[in-house]
Parts: C-alpha cells; structure tokens; sequence
C-alpha cells in the first residue's frame, strides 16, 4: 500500500511541524495554505463550519501535498471517530477531554474489536483505498491516526497524568484560552495557576514520551514552546490572517489618502 509519512512518524522524526487551523471550509484556500508550506492543517469542526463532507474534500485535496490533514471533531461521539478515520484523517484532536474515563472511551472507539469498539466497514472507505489495499490497511489501521485529546479545562490539568497514561492517547494539545477561562483568569497567561496548570501537563506528555502542541500565546512564544518539548505549533488561522491582511491593506489606503487630501 502506498502511503504518505504519517503524522507520527513527522512528529517522532523531524522538526515541530507548522500548523495552520482552518475553521472555514475552502478547498482552494487549504490547497494554498499546502504549498505555501504549512506542515499541517487543522480542520475544525468544533469552533468553525466543517462538516465530514468537509472533511473529506479537503482531506483529498491535500493528499496532493505535502501537507497533513488532522481534524477537530465537535464533541465526544464515540462512533464519530470510525468514520473520521475511514475518511483518512491523520489526526483526531477530541475538545475538552477531562478525565481518563473519557479518554479511555475515545481510544476504544479507534481500536476494532475485540481491542475496542469502532464498526467495521474497513472495504468500503477511503483510508484503505476502497478496499484495494484492505490488507495492508489491516496491519496497522490504528498506527495511522494520531489521537490527541485537548486538555482545555482545570479538572483536565489535574487529571493530566491519568489522561496521558492511556494507551491508544497519543498526545495532548494545550487550550490556552480555555484554560485559563476554567482557571478564573481568562487570557492573562501570567498568573501563577496558568503556569503551573500548563507545567502539569508538559510533566505528564513528556514523562509518557507523548506529543505536545499549542498556539504560541503571550509568554509562550515559538522558542518558548520548543524549549519545552512542544512539537505541534498552531501558528495561524484563517479569520484572523484574513482579517490581518485586510485592516492593514485598509489602513495603507486611508494613509495614502489622507496625506494626499493635506497636501491639496
């Protein structure tokens, strides 16, 4: 079967991968974000408009990249997680998971039986090829798709030792906004609680020898977040790119004019 070098096997490998989040369905604007040279794009479902069709057409879109498809599923639906998988996905990132029951559950849910609980249609989807690289696919059909559970809430921090310690939990992903909102200081990532609150949870992925990821934020900054054993870096989304590149362009213009109104 041929495949692309898994999430994994980059994470594990090579340098922290540049992740771009896309929270609105465009294939053009994924293919562009590709070649541009994002090393992942996160597809998300939870704060923005995927859909799985969504997912699916970009999914197959980057295929002809270089590029890395790793989706955010909007809520903890167990039976969701199968059909992510037969999409393609390289990655699921599950929102605020809290404790390790919930991660047990999304791990089985990945795992045919008798190891879990994800229906078996494995002929029919598109990770093994529609079924003509069925076995091949069947060697390994966990080992392609990363899970990595958001810890985003102050029971999760605590519980981040039990969490990491589940087999089938490949990483952790750091909500700083949601963190500290459930810590009682929404976006002052300064206070005391914050610090020891993201600690905990580095402490628990490294000793684990797990991935971790997180959007540079202030105080924790790209060279910050390396130091610190992150590997997957959300860099950038789409709204605020956008909205960037629009106030600036804006802004140029209004210069331009009004030094062109002075000097009439």
């Amino acid at each position: 079967m041929t495949t692309r070098t898994t999430l994994r096997h980059r994470l594990k490998t090579g340098r922290a991968l540049i992740t771009f989040l896309q929270t609105r369905s465009n294939l053009t604007l994924a293919e562009m974000a590709a070649l541009c040279g994002y090393d992942v794009l996160l597809l998300d479902g939870e704060h923005g408009l995927f859909t799985q069709k969504d997912y699916l057409d970009t999914v197959q879109v980057l295929a002809s990249t270089g590029a890395l498809a790793i989706v955010r599923v909007p809520s903890h639906d167990p039976q969701a997680l199968g059909q992510y998988m037969d999409i393609g996905v390289d990655g699921i990132v599950v929102p605020n998971v809290s404790t390790a029951d919930q991660a047990r559950t999304l791990a089985n849910a990945m795992e045919y039986p008798p190891a879990g609980t994800r229906g078996f249609g494995a002929a029919l989807h598109r990770a093994t090829h529609y079924g003509l690289d069925l076995a091949a696919y069947l060697q390994a059909p966990r080992e392609r798709v990363m899970l990595l559970p958001l810890i985003e809430s102050a029971v999760g921090a605590a519980n981040a030792e039990e969490i990491l310690a589940i087999e089938g939990v490949d990483g952790v992903i750091i909500g700083p906004w949601d963190l500290s909102t459930s810590l009682g200081c929404t976006g002052d990532f300064s206070q005391p609680a914050y610090g020891q609150a993201v600690s905990r949870i580095e402490r628990a992925a490294r000793a684990r020898g797990k991935i971790l990821g997180t959007a540079p934020h202030p105080g924790y900054t790209i060279d910050a977040l390396i130091s610190r054993g992150h590997r997957l870096l959300i860099l950038d989304d789409d709204i605020s790119l956008v909205c960037e590149a629009l106030t600036a362009k804006v802004k140029q213009a209004k210069a331009s004019l009004d030094t062109a109104g002075s000097t009439q």
